[in-house]
């Protein structure tokens, strides 16, 4: 290998910022130009670049987006689980008429976003701090599309995972409203979560990000889908709106069999 290559790739990272909360060390990490939300561990969260701050670094989040085949202009969107607030911060930028309501249970979650990820503060941004599972019972508000990303230090906890806590998010969609959800491969239930999703949504699509074990997936009870030629079509424009390459996430994308 090359020593200069090397080199850089052994650039130091600095630990700028730490907070326990609920039993969860939440910090933050600055290596050159980005920064990491990691839990204690050399997993990360969220990653942030501070030369192209609303980029999408991580590919499980741009994949994510896919959701905007079904949903191309969406009005409302909740989203479970806050991490450095990526997805958050694009939608901000990206769709100027868009509200948006976060539930993270964290509060130095919540901190470590405004302090070091720029999460955006206005009225069409509302974050709450609470357990979804308590809350998503009582709400009564519909949303286009709904971002499930809520993860501890080793995956996401098993009261999102359940069918119960899938049906009540369901219920919080609108009818043509599509669910996506971060799925992690490595913890052995990706089958399991594939057959819970099946048995609550009439339609479960899945989406590999990466290689090492990010699939999203898709769930809405839209009675049929589109045509292909028609999220093809969408995939051009929002291509083209959002410069990001759709065609190339869309062949990734398929039914759950």
């Amino acid at each position: 290998m090359n020593f200069f290559k090397f080199l850089h790739k052994s650039s130091p990272e600095n630990l700028i910022w730490e907070k326990k909360d609920s039993g969860v060390t939440v910090q933050v990490w600055e290596k050159e130009d980005r920064r990491e939300l990691r839990f204690g561990n050399h997993i990360m969260q969220s990653v942030f670049s501070r030369l192209k701050p609303d980029y999408l670094v991580l590919p499980y989040s741009r994949f994510m987006l896919l959701g905007l085949l079904f949903c191309p202009e969406p009005k409302s969107v909740l989203h479970i689980g806050l991490g450095g607030g990526s997805i958050v911060r694009w939608m901000h930028r990206e769709f100027p008429q868009l509200q948006q309501t976060v539930i993270e249970v964290n509060s130095a979650v919540i901190e470590a976003a405004h302090l070091f990820f720029e999460l955006p503060q206005d009225k069409r941004l509302r974050v709450l701090c609470t357990d979804a599972t308590e809350i998503m019972p009582t709400m009564t508000e519909k949303f286009d599309i709904i971002f499930l990303d809520a993860y501890t230090d080793f995956g996401a906890p098993e009261e999102v995972k359940c069918v119960e806590f899938l049906r009540n998010l369901r219920w919080c969609l609108n009818s043509t409203g599509w669910l996506a959800g971060n799925t992690w491969t490595m913890t052995g239930d990706f089958i399991e979560q594939c057959e819970i999703w099946k048995s609550t949504f009439s339609q479960v699509l899945e989406a590999r990000a990466n290689r090492k074990g990010n699939v999203i997936l898709f769930g809405s009870q839209l009675s049929q889908l589109p045509e292909k030629k028609e999220f093809e079509a969408t995939a051009k424009i929002l291509q083209k709106r959002h410069q990001f390459d759709f065609h190339k996430m869309l062949r990734e994308l398929h039914a759950v069999i």
